[in-house]
């Protein structure tokens, strides 16, 4: 499996915090097992022209770093249940996503990240079981203590094991602003 990842360099505490308690709802801790930053997935294929899309990375390098608001928990309804961060509303996001998203054959993409079904997240928990959904699902409806996180890389990595293929700093901070969903 191959993708692009918008990344962080940051310690991001409030995220691994968020990931700790979500991990308590799953049999082992798929977050922290993957051995990889905080990242929010652009795009996803099963297989790609590996060369193709690195050099595509480097046409994104006077991108400016993004500032995100995450701001509650949800779910993705699916066995077994996926528990994420929601960012804020964010245009350049958007912006960049369909970028990425022109880097290969829209076929080859994973449908769920098209630009008509593709949901920004930062995922916390990927294996929460149906003996657990219920209290996992609870745990998603409380309310979080909105925290930013600035995003500074794109990363071209592949997995099963996470590896970072090429990655590309993104300069200064430039924010348009965000909104609600």
């Amino acid at each position: 499996m191959f993708g692009v990842t918008l990344s962080t360099q940051s310690t991001a505490q409030p995220f691994w915090a968020l990931v700790d308690k979500a991990s308590a709802f799953e049999s082992s801790p798929s977050i922290r097992t993957l051995g990889y930053v905080p990242h929010i997935t652009l795009s996803r294929y099963a297989a790609i022209v590996v060369d193709d899309i690195g050099a595509k990375i480097d046409t994104l390098a006077g991108e400016g770093a993004f500032e995100l608001t995450f701001d509650k928990i949800s779910a993705f309804d699916t066995d077994p249940l996926v528990l994420w961060l929601s960012p804020k509303h964010d245009q350049r996001l958007l912006e960049l996503h369909e970028r990425v998203q022109s880097f290969a054959d829209p076929g080859l993409c994973d449908p769920h990240y098209s630009p008509d079904l593709w949901r920004p997240h930062l995922t916390v928990a990927t294996a929460i079981s149906s003996e657990r959904r219920q209290a996992a699902l609870a745990f998603a409806a409380r309310p979080i203590e909105p925290f930013k996180i600035t995003f500074d890389r794109i990363d071209f990595v592949s997995w099963p094991p996470t590896s970072v293929l090429k990655t590309r700093a993104l300069s200064g901070q430039r924010n348009l602003g965000e909104t609600e969903w």
